[in-house]
């Protein structure tokens, strides 16, 4: 069985602003986590959890259909996952140590013969960040003293990849693709009971589903649109209703539809950004002159992405096209 008929596919296809989006909820976090960092008030209703919020939705909907237009094929999509994450996530741990190898007030032999370096190292190349987040002897006298805090959702990333083939090929093997169903209704019952990190699922799943269900979606999107604007300012069943807005923004938002043409940099500002954030912090550049310090956030930010999709990203994904 095909879960998406060429009718389905042709409207998935559809020129859409999921890129526009990603730039948009990758600097909105930029900004929380500056705000938090800087212990600054945070500037902008849309918080840090709203942005990850938004890029789990994306990444189950966009994610979810590579899967299925490449006829299931386990090996392809394990390979094109890993491509797509992992060389600019460990660049980002190498960099983080240079980072902490610059700032230290150890010296060199002490800090890469140091224990926590080590276990820093290996915590966060296999994602298990939250058990050594920081470096020894390393921004300290920041508010805040871990290297790289946004790395926390990249586990949670990988896990939920987990899951699309599971769905996915029990729909196709049923023949039934309804039979998923009850999963979505499972992560609405429990969404209260969960920790926050645990909740993001439900937004992956979220964006999963509106993939599967495309036809639907575009057939009754202005009556389910509608009920998800007020389920969303009532803040009840965010988790059915989030994705919906996001994917209805993505598809029914043309004027934002030229930002598809644009390089996708987003993964490297996400990956960037705080130990940027911290580095200057460290400097004093924060303290000097708040905006100084983050149009310097920007601008470093942007140039490392840029450098991380062109010669890591984009070449190795071409590689596996």
């Amino acid at each position: 069985m095909d879960l998406l008929n060429e009718n389905i596919i042709s409207e998935i296809r559809k020129e859409n602003c999921f890129n526009f989006l990603r730039f948009f909820f990758a600097l909105t976090l930029i900004l929380s986590h500056f705000c938090t960092l800087t212990e600054h008030e945070q500037l902008l209703p849309i918080t840090g959890s709203t942005s990850v919020k938004a890029f789990f939705t994306i990444s189950g909907f966009l994610v979810t259909y590579s899967f299925i237009r490449r006829d299931y094929n386990l090996v392809s999509y394990a390979k094109r996952r890993f491509v797509r994450i992992m060389p600019a996530y460990a660049v980002t741990i190498l960099f983080c140590i240079l980072i902490g190898w610059m700032v230290t007030s150890l010296n060199t032999i002490e800090f890469f013969s140091s224990k926590q370096t080590f276990n820093y190292f290996l915590a966060n190349i296999t994602m298990l960040n939250w058990l050594e987040p920081e470096l020894p002897n390393t921004f300290q006298n920041n508010p805040w003293p871990q290297m790289d805090g946004s790395l926390w959702a990249m586990k949670q990333e990988v896990l939920f990849y987990i899951f699309v083939p599971f769905f996915t090929y029990l729909a196709n093997k049923t023949g039934n693709k309804w039979i998923c169903l009850p999963i979505l209704i499972l992560c609405v019952i429990i969404y209260p009971f969960v920790n926050d990190q645990t909740r993001y699922f439900t937004y992956f799943i979220g964006g999963m589903f509106l993939m599967l269900y495309f036809d639907l979606f575009n057939k009754y999107f202005i009556y389910i649109f509608v009920f998800s604007i007020i389920a969303v300012i009532e803040g009840v069943l965010d988790t059915l209703a989030f994705p919906i807005i996001i994917v209805g923004i993505a598809y029914y938002c043309k004027p934002l539809n030229f930002f598809r043409k644009v390089d996708n940099i987003t993964y490297g500002l996400f990956l960037y950004h705080f130990p940027i954030i911290q580095l200057l912090i460290h400097y004093g550049v924060a303290e000097y002159n708040l905006i100084l310090c983050f149009i310097l956030t920007i601008i470093a930010t942007f140039i490392l992405a840029t450098l991380s999709w062109f010669y890591i990203e984009k070449p190795l994904m071409n590689k596996c096209a």
